[in-house]
């Protein structure tokens, strides 16, 4: 009997712990700043008849989209991160870009500045050094910052493509919210930015197909195929999608996150073949072949939208599946080769321009081990 007695206490105290911990974890994810919020009641109505990928209650795909495909994982290779912290170069930004210029400097991952004319555009920037809501648990950065935050240029766009810790970052926001003109990102984000300090009259926010214009720049969200969700509670409360560029003189075209299906080639259709595609290539597994592309596919979606060249992102900084550091950049570029599309791979941190690109092929990441 006093077995029995004792053993309940035990149980009694665990199920009380779990109990904590769960309150705990609720208190987390609804009032951790870093999290941050998703649409309310008033807003999801609001949703439910602005978007028709708005359906009860959350945001869908174009088409019937699994986030897990039920395919076995990749087993994890041991180069998951390289033994060193991957160099970074200095930028070398244009002082006084023309109306003809653009340029391209990659910050890591899929965190990136263009310059366009003379508007700087700054895409999914994540400067901390980890792809997560606390500074002490989750994806760690493996590479060198090419700048800190502060550093930037002045910012006419600050361009958000979907919700994700390693897209959207509350420290990183924090820090450059008063120096950007305007925040553009899919549908439902404004709630995190707002509740980030954001001004209201600096976001915009649009659906797939959407645009607005900026002294010429024309800023297109385009479709993909993905999903959202900061808190798992609550996935999907807010669109994804990618980037169109137009400035009358050069068109630019970022992927987003997403996996391969046709909307490449319709947006080749719609809005014209890009000068230059900026497209993911990293993270994939056959487990979520549906939303993240495989590097053949990627170089694939650069041949459907008919791109003049391509560069590889959403690699090289942040391990968040089971594939090498390097797997993606090696397959990318040997489909690129074999396809006759041309690839640009530049450094993190190095600045390209249109004239830089065919110099930019250097394999450099087979020396870092």
């Amino acid at each position: 009997m006093k077995i029995l007695r004792a053993a309940g206490k035990v149980i009694l105290a665990l199920l009380l712990l779990l109990l904590l911990l769960a309150a705990g974890i609720l208190l987390f994810l609804n009032f951790c700043p870093s999290v941050g919020k998703t649409p309310d009641k008033a807003e999801r109505e609001v949703l439910e008849g602005k978007s028709k990928q708005y359906r009860d209650g959350q945001f869908r795909n174009a088409g019937e989209v699994s986030t897990m495909s039920g395919e076995q994982r990749y087993p994890a290779s041991d180069r998951r991160r390289p033994k060193n912290l991957l160099p970074a170069e200095s930028p070398a930004f244009l002082t006084d870009p023309q109306p003809e210029d653009w340029s391209f400097t990659w910050i890591g991952h899929s965190s990136f500045l263009l310059q366009m004319g003379k508007k700087n555009i700054l895409v999914d920037p994540v400067f901390s050094s980890r792809s997560s809501p606390v500074s002490f648990i989750g994806p760690r950065r493996f590479s060198e910052l090419p700048l800190t935050a502060e550093e930037l240029p002045d910012l006419d766009v600050v361009f958000l493509s979907h919700d994700h810790y390693d897209h959207l970052d509350y420290q990183t926001i924090r820090a450059i919210k008063d120096r950007a003109g305007l925040f553009l990102a899919p549908l439902g984000v404004d709630a995190i930015l707002l509740g980030w300090g954001v001004d209201a009259e600096k976001i915009r926010t649009l659906d797939w197909w959407e645009s607005v214009e900026l002294d010429g720049l024309i800023c297109t969200l385009t479709p993909s195929q993905h999903f959202t969700g900061r808190n798992p509670l609550k996935g999907n409360s807010t669109l994804w999608g990618g980037l169109y560029l137009d400035n009358g003189l050069h068109r630019i075209y970022y992927t987003g996150d997403g996996g391969y299906n046709p909307v490449f080639g319709e947006i080749r259709e719609r809005l014209g073949a890009p000068e230059l595609m900026i497209a993911e290539c990293g993270q994939y597994d056959p487990a979520w072949a549906g939303i993240h592309m495989f590097p053949e596919e990627t170089a694939q979606a650069g041949l459907d939208a008919g791109t003049e060249w391509l560069i590889p992102v959403h690699w090289g900084s942040f391990c968040i599946c089971n594939h090498a550091w390097d797997d993606s950049i090696r397959r990318v570029t040997a489909a690129a080769e074999s396809s006759g599309l041309p690839l640009a791979s530049p450094r993190i941190g190095q600045t390209l321009t249109a004239f830089d690109l065919a110099s930019c092929t250097d394999p450099w990441w087979e020396a870092c081990k």
